[in-house]
């Protein structure tokens, strides 16, 4: 695979953890945004509407996600294109799978407003209730490499290809169990 992916692609270096709950310093009645996601079958690609809670604004993209190298699922190459609702209504006709999760903002270390560490924690709605992950993007893969594990509870699971969205989707949460469970006991 080149090196170049084009200008129009960036590279995303991000990190994964199980959840046992939604850390306690988040609303559970308050999520950022309700994300539905819908794999289509046989691509790398997927269609997004994101609802943000706050305003009711919807965006709607269309999105090509894949590994940088073959099993480096911690460092992948990313193509966003925003659609209008007639667009992704299209997209989303397509045979494909579905992901439904509504998402929490979660900032650590932000006590001086010099922004902290990010995460997107996600509550898996549909066939996947019960799932809960999250995640940190960094700016390098230096960074990611380098970086201490968040304080929150959570199991490192940046490495397992189960836990990512193209995976995910289309499951339900008894196809998971043994898996979060032998997972969680580590």
């Amino acid at each position: 695979m080149p090196d170049d992916f084009g200008r129009y692609a960036k590279r995303e270096y991000e990190r994964r953890w199980l959840l046992r709950a939604l850390p306690d310093v988040l609303d559970a009645n308050r999520p950022t945004s309700l994300i539905t996601d819908h794999y289509l079958d046989g691509t790398r690609f997927r269609v997004r509407r994101l609802i943000r809670v706050a305003d009711g604004k919807t965006v709607w993209k269309l999105t090509q996600k894949f590994p940088e190298s073959a099993g480096a699922i911690d460092r992948v190459v990313i193509t966003n294109t925003y659609l209008t609702q007639g667009e992704y209504d299209a997209f989303h006709r397509l045979p494909g799978r579905a992901l439904v999760k509504r998402r929490w903002l979660l900032h650590l270390g932000d006590d001086d407003g010099g922004g902290g560490d990010r995460y997107g924690v996600d509550v898996f709605d549909g066939p996947l209730t019960g799932l809960i992950t999250a995640e940190r993007e960094y700016p390098m893969y230096d960074a990611l490499r380098a970086a201490a594990p968040p304080s929150f509870d959570g199991i490192d699971v940046t490495h397992r290809v189960e836990f990512t969205g193209g995976d995910l989707a289309g499951k339900c949460f008894a196809d998971l169990a043994d898996l979060v469970d032998a997972t969680r006991r580590r």
